[in-house]
């Protein structure tokens, strides 16, 4: 949780004997992409926070590896738009807000290193302890507003003035790319 959100992480360990006691990882779970076993893959882990499209996700239990995705490094430099894979993490998108473009269940491959909206784009951002994935982008007068695609049905937008919000808001990674499943 510490690299999703640290004040997320913080409050989760302050608030919950439940961490506190639960079991350490195993290394094998913490390894980031150098043990994908073929050659020319790599190895993305696949967390549990599922931010929403919505309202948001309260955060209340510790971040841990759901699986681990092996895929091809030249297919994430490409498609995905990445070389640095330990900083790729894959998560499940919940919700309706966001749809036609990102459904719900959908997998989010996120940049954690990208802590800032520096550009209008999509963002996993903890809002007052929501985790949520919205568009975002920054006012020039320092408002980040967080939007939809769905309009007909999520039509509001949020706003908050950076100079009193800020500590309330944490960017915890940019959205590079999703996997949607098509059925036929």
């Amino acid at each position: 949780l510490e690299e999703i959100s640290p004040r997320l992480a913080a409050k989760v360990a302050a608030g919950s004997m439940a961490v506190l006691a639960a079991p350490t990882q195993d290394k094998s779970v913490v390894e980031t992409a150098v043990d994908a076993s073929i050659d020319g893959y790599v190895r993305l882990q696949h967390l549990s926070p599922r931010p929403t499209m919505g309202m948001g996700a309260v955060m209340d239990e510790p971040v841990h590896v759901v699986r681990h995705l092996d895929v091809l490094e030249r297919w994430l430099m490409e498609e995905v738009g990445s070389c640095n894979y330990s900083k790729v993490k894959v998560l499940t998108a919940v919700g309706r807000s966001m749809m036609p473009s990102i459904n719900d269940k959908d997998l989010v491959f996120v940049d954690v290193s990208h802590r800032t909206v520096d550009a209008p784009g999509i963002y996993v951002i903890d809002v007052a302890g929501r985790l949520l994935l919205k568009k975002a982008m920054i006012k020039a007068n320092g408002t980040l507003v967080l939007r939809s695609d769905n309009a007909a049905e999520y039509p509001d937008e949020e706003a908050y003035d950076l100079r009193t919000y800020a500590e309330e808001i944490t960017v915890c990674g940019k959205v590079l790319a999703w996997w949607t499943l098509r059925k036929g």
